[in-house]
């Protein structure tokens, strides 16, 4: 009889299921991760042709001003999330039941707050920034209250934990399922510009829900969850580094998009969005393999160093050989792909996508490497790299982005991603490392590993 953890394995092939067989953590990951692709690539098969069709009904112009609004309160989102998710996770491995449960109560408590906070202060920029437009404002409160809703998101933290994110898949896809319906009728109606910011706002809640019946469902209480100062304040203590390391993550992956929209107005806004949202769409990958590989890195860490070592190795290899192929292929089939799929009319989106879709070389080893810095509890320096990678950003749009437009924007990007991460350098003994991610964008050795895999006899 197959255990009811490998019997996903029976649609596999038997080269592949021999070698899988009686490997229950590593089946466990392997599930986590097709769980979270699963969840994504539904949404990118179904996202993407609302996607297309909302930017084709909207325009340019209104489509720039829906992604410059969303955007701009997304630059405050760090502080209402604080770093937290992979502190929580961390020591939700390490603790009994009772410290979880503080752990988790605690943990709400605190983005409850931060949520309300970050909302007022995203709302109150963007009344400086843009004081005579209301319809920006009234699309920002949308998106700010989001902010708070997502405090529940700690729920999300658990399920990470005990590697169970099918569960969390289930509630958020069917949010998700629910809401595209709500878009379609809006568009087959011809409905105006808000009312597909209340689908965003509507599909966060719907997710929320959700998440609080799955853990009900697996016998979990949230009335059972207790708030402790102490506890709050270690947490802080902890996540404080992630937290301002967030902050400059989104800094320079959202504040070109930003200053586009004022530099260069809405429409340039939503030429720059349509580049971003292609270029993104796969970078859900190194979030989905981080958090199910984490923890086997984690006991790796803590039982053999060697093991761990050569974890985190593959770990960057996978990580490099994803992004360097992808980087090329689309970089290569830019143009066509933006007329295919959004139209003349954002024609000079492929130019800003063959140049941005390099980002993800430097995004898929940054996630790889925070892990790393995690692991070895070097949180501080995720902080200061991310800094120089954010405070990069903004100099390097400011300089490219009246010199050469919506494609300069792009091109700080990839610099200020770059700078980011291989900044790491700089720091003690931290040269190893830097060697292992670029070990990883080595083509030939890729190929080398991945012959290796194909051909290794079974059972060896």
């Amino acid at each position: 009889m197959i255990p009811e953890n490998e019997s996903w394995t029976n649609l596999l092939p038997d080269s592949i299921r021999e070698r899988l067989h009686g490997r229950s953590q590593l089946q466990k990951i392997l599930s986590n991760i097709v769980w979270l692709s699963l969840d994504k690539v539904l949404r990118l098969g179904i996202g993407a042709v609302l996607g297309i069709w909302i930017a084709r009904y909207l325009g340019p112009e209104q489509f720039g001003l829906l992604n410059y609004a969303a955007a701009f309160v997304v630059l405050f989102s760090p502080l209402s999330s604080l770093g937290l998710d992979t502190i929580v996770i961390r020591d939700i491995l390490r603790e009994d039941e009772e410290r979880v449960r503080v752990s988790l109560g605690t943990a709400f408590a605190l983005r409850l707050a931060a949520g309300v906070v970050a909302g007022a202060l995203a709302i109150a920029a963007i009344s400086i920034v843009r004081p005579d437009d209301a319809m920006t404002r009234a699309l920002a409160l949308l998106s700010a209250f989001a902010l708070v809703v997502q405090a529940l998101d700690v729920i999300d933290y658990w399920f990470q934990s005990q590697i169970k994110s099918k569960y969390v898949v289930y509630a958020r896809n069917a949010a998700f399922l629910l809401t595209s319906a709500a878009r379609i009728v809006l568009l087959i109606v011809h409905a105006p510009l808000i009312a597909f910011a209340w689908t965003v706002l509507v599909e966060i809640v719907l997710g929320a829900i959700g998440l609080l019946i799955a853990y009900r469902v697996k016998r979990q209480n949230l009335f059972r969850w207790r708030v402790d100062l102490s506890r709050a304040r270690t947490l802080l203590r902890d996540s404080w580094p992630l937290a301002f390391a967030s902050l400059a993550i989104i800094l320079y992956m959202r504040i070109g998009q930003v200053m586009v929209g004022d530099y260069l107005g809405n429409a340039a806004a939503g030429t720059y969005s349509v580049a971003l949202r292609i270029a993104e769409v796969w970078f859900f990958l190194p979030l989905a393999i981080s958090s199910s590989v984490f923890p086997a890195i984690l006991k790796a860490k803590a039982e053999d160093e060697q093991v761990y070592q050569f974890r985190l190795q593959r770990f960057y290899d996978i990580m490099g050989a994803i992004s360097l192929s992808a980087s090329v292929i689309i970089s290569l089939c830019a143009g066509p792909i933006v007329s295919l799929l959004f139209g003349r009319q954002y024609a000079d989106a492929g130019p800003v996508l063959a140049v941005y879709i390099w980002a993800g070389i430097p995004v898929f080893l940054g996630v790889a490497s925070n892990q790393f810095l995690l692991a070895e509890g070097l949180m501080k320096i995720s902080l200061y790299r991310t800094l120089m990678g954010g405070t990069a950003s903004v100099l390097l749009n400011m300089v490219f982005i009246p010199r050469f437009g919506v494609i300069g924007a792009a091109i700080a990007s990839v610099i200020s991603y770059s700078v980011s991460v291989f900044s790491l350098i700089l720091f003690k003994n931290m040269s190893g490392n830097v060697r292992m991610m670029l070990r990883s964008l080595n083509c030939v050795r890729l190929f080398r590993i991945g012959y290796k895999a194909v051909t290794r006899p079974a059972g060896t």
